[in-house]
C-alpha cells in the first residue's frame, strides 16, 4: 500500500520511524537501536559514542526517503534486520575482513575513556589547586576542555588524507594457474 509521503518525511525525523511508518519494521528497530544504545552509553559512560547516533540518526533519514522512493518505484526491498545473527557466523566473518578497523575503534575509546574517567579529573583537580583566575589554571583548563577536540580533528584529518590517498592498497594476486606443459615437453 502507497504511503504518504508527507507523512513519511515527518517520520523520517525519528530514527527508525519513517521505516515502521512504510511497514519496515525490523529495519526500523534497528535503526532505533543503533540510535538509543550509543546514546545511553555515551551519556553515561563515552560521550564520543554520542556521535554515532548523529550518523545513524543521518542514515535513517535518508533511509527512509530512500526506501519511499523504492516503493513508488514498485521496488520491494524486503524488511530485515541491517545486522543478522546467524549463530555468530557473520560477526565472525566481520571481525576476519575488519579486524584492524575493529582494533583501532577499540584503541580510539580505550584512549577516549582513559582521558575523560582518569587523566581529566586529575587535570581539573590540578586547575584546582593552581585557582580557576589565575592565568595558569585558565590555560590548564582550556587545554583540557580542547584535548578531546583536537583528537577528533586530527582523525577527521588523517581519515580524510588517507582517503584522498586511496586508502590501503591491494597488492596484486599471485597468478593461481599451472603452466600448460605440450606433449613432449617435460
Amino acid at each position: 500500500m502507497q504511503k504518504n509521503g508527507f507523512l513519511t518525511l515527518c517520520f523520517s525525523f525519528i530514527p527508525g520511524a519513517g521505516q515502521m511508518y512504510q511497514g519496515y519494521m525490523k529495519r526500523g528497530l534497528t535503526q532505533v537501536l543503533l540510535f538509543v544504545i550509543p546514546l545511553m552509553i555515551g551519556g553515561a559512560f563515552l560521550p564520543v559514542l554520542m556521535v554515532l547516533s548523529a550518523v545513524v540518526y543521518m542514515y535513517s533519514f535518508f533511509d527512509s526517503l530512500n526506501l519511499h522512493a523504492q516503493l513508488r518505484q514498485g521496488a520491494t526491498p524486503a524488511d530485515a534486520f541491517l545486522f543478522s545473527w546467524d549463530g555468530g557466523e557473520d560477526l565472525a566473518r566481520l571481525v576476519e575482513r575488519r579486524h584492524h578497523l575493529i582494533g583501532w575503534a577499540l584503541v580510539v575509546l580505550g584512549v577516549a575513556g582513559l582521558y575523560q574517567g582518569f587523566v581529566s579529573p586529575w587535570l581539573y583537580r590540578l586547575v584546582d589547586l593552581i585557582g580557576w583566575d589565575t592565568a595558569l589554571g585558565q590555560l590548564v583548563n582550556q587545554i583540557v576542555r580542547g584535548i578531546p577536540g583536537l583528537v577528533v580533528g586530527l582523525v577527521f584529518i588523517g581519515l580524510g588524507l588517507w582517503l584522498i590517498k586511496g586508502g590501503r592498497k591491494k597488492q596484486p594476486a599471485e597468478p593461481d594457474y599451472t603452466e600448460f606443459k605440450g606433449e613432449g615437453e617435460v
